[in-house]
């Protein structure tokens, strides 16, 4: 099967899309669409993200005439949230555990490592599975800032949590590739001190399906408490609550146990 290429959401192939003749075209924030480079059709420009995924549902439901499915949807997030909550709240702050989230995945032959800013939903999907991000006493405009490994060490996270676009996804059905990675960026020297690498608590996701997507980092943050918290969280499945989100609500006939989305997984 042949088609064309609509290009990427900062870089769109307006004349293809004015060829395709859409009934409706559905983006993002609207500045990075020119809804004056295709003036024949209607345009919806919605950001959906961690801080308004139920509304978001419920304006595309009344778009769409599909309201009662999308309340059944932000029932089922509101569920899922309550159940992470509630254990969540059951844990005393001097128990909580402290988190480094990288923005990217670092070379593994440098030293450069990236951490986001608190404000960032890397840090929200931290918190929201009860750990404690180190990141916290970033406060910048931006998205990330650089930081070196001693910066890293002098905080000394119980975890360290990595996402990427590469090795981990739906398409992605083979540990090999992540596994060393993992097992490559155990052996850095510059975090040999550090307890996440010590205990060997150093964990990979999907960014784009888990922590951008996947209910809007719903998803992200159930894989998270599994890690932090594999004995509280031991009778939530995050790949069973994975696999319904996927065929019921987002009708893909995909195995979400035959993917390599979060590595490694804890049982």
């Amino acid at each position: 099967m042949s088609v064309e290429n609509l290009g990427g959401l900062q870089a769109i192939n307006y004349e293809v899309i004015n060829n395709i003749k859409p009934d409706l075209i559905i983006t993002d924030y609207l500045e990075y669409y020119d809804p004056i480079k295709t003036p024949d059709f209607p345009t919806i420009a919605l950001d959906v993200n961690i801080t308004n995924p139920k509304e978001a549902t419920m304006r595309y439901g009344y778009i769409f005439g599909e309201v009662s499915k999308a309340e059944e949807y932000v029932s089922w997030m509101n569920d899922q949230e309550k159940k992470i909550s509630e254990k969540v709240e059951s844990i005393p702050e001097s128990k909580r555990v402290s988190v480094y989230v990288c923005v990217g995945l670092p070379d593994v032959s440098t030293s450069k490592y990236s951490t986001p800013s608190k404000k960032h939903h890397y840090c929200q999907e931290v918190r929201n599975a009860g750990g404690i991000p180190i990141n916290d006493e970033i406060d910048i405009k931006g998205i990330s800032v650089d930081v070196d490994a001693e910066w890293i060490v002098s905080r000394n996270p119980q975890v360290i949590l990595l996402s990427t676009n590469q090795m981990v996804g739906y398409d992605a059905h083979d540990s090999k590739e992540v596994a060393e990675y993992i097992n490559a960026f155990l052996q850095k020297p510059e975090l040999a001190t550090v307890d996440a690498v010590k205990n060997k608590r150093v964990y990979m996701i999907s960014h784009a399906f888990l922590k951008c997507g996947g209910a809007s980092g719903l998803l992200c943050s159930l894989y998270y408490a599994k890690w932090l918290y594999p004995d509280l969280f031991a009778d939530m499945d995050a790949q069973a609550i994975h696999q319904e989100y996927v065929s019921k609500f987002q009708h893909l006939d995909i195995d979400v146990n035959k993917c390599i989305m979060a590595y490694p997984l804890t049982a």
